[in-house]
């Protein structure tokens, strides 16, 4: 029960350690919740949608990340 404790704990730190890259990613998600709830899209699309959403938000935590390193 430790070892599930500590990993969860480590999760934990993982996600808040990037609040920025968390939170876009689940505002990604819930945008694309939303907009299959409407009916607006269908399932291929919305899967597209959030899979570039996703590499956007990837894209921009590297970038920023790259730009700090650079700024030592």
């Amino acid at each position: 029960m430790n070892i599930i404790g500590d990993v969860l704990k480590e999760l934990g730190k993982m996600f808040v350690a990037d609040l920025r890259l968390t939170l876009a990613t689940l505002f990604s998600v819930v945008l694309v919740a939303a907009i299959m709830q409407q009916g607006w899209v269908d399932a291929a699309i919305a899967g597209l949608l959030l899979t570039l959403l996703c590499i956007a938000v990837l894209a921009e935590a590297i970038l920023r990340e790259v730009k700090k390193r650079k700024h030592r």
